[in-house]
């Protein structure tokens, strides 16, 4: 899997997308992933995962940062076992924060080239956390592009999430969070 640090540096033709912290890669996460690499197979581009190096409340709200589920390192083996062919590992900056959406959309379609765009049912992204899946599905059909949205994976009767994880890891309920990742 080749990792980059800013997404001019990816030099595929084209690409099949999938954007978010993937804090965890969790069972939630794996669907998306796998979906995104399914989709990247199908159309003989790279599936490339698009996320950062921190979690974003760590430089949004540091007393807010959660303590990460896994390590840089290990979220990045855990992606090239998924299959995935190319990681944008984007520093976290106040900068990068302040970017609008849509500029970050025009940003990923300018350098990424996707065919497809596949988010999550709860993402946000950009300025305020103004982006979203729906945002995506509008860029996407205006562009021709395939967007792809994930809904939410359940165990246990609950949406699989990092918070529940970390939740069930406080309690020390390790067997159930285990299953969750």
């Amino acid at each position: 899997m080749r990792v980059y640090r800013e997404e001019s540096e990816f030099t595929g033709a084209a690409s099949v997308v999938t954007m978010g912290t993937f804090d965890g890669v969790h069972a939630g996460h794996r669907a998306l992933i796998r979906r995104a690499v399914e989709r990247a197979r199908a159309l003989d581009v790279p599936a490339v995962v698009y996320t950062y190096d921190r979690n974003p409340l760590a430089v949004l709200c540091p007393q807010r940062a959660p303590v990460p589920l896994m390590t840089l390192a290990e979220k990045l083996d855990a992606l090239e076992k998924l299959g995935v062919d190319c990681a944008i590992v984007r520093g976290f900056t106040r900068e990068f924060a302040d970017m609008e959406a849509d500029v970050f959309l025009q940003r990923v379609f300018a350098e990424l080239r996707p065919l497809a765009i596949v988010v999550g049912y709860n993402n946000t992204f950009g300025a305020r956390g103004a982006g979203t899946a729906q945002m995506v599905e509008s860029f996407c059909a205006a562009r021709g592009i395939e967007a792809i949205v994930v809904p939410p994976v359940e165990r246990d009767g609950a949406v699989v999430s990092s918070t529940r994880i970390r939740a069930l890891l406080a309690q020390g309920a390790r067997e159930a969070a285990r299953r969750l990742l």
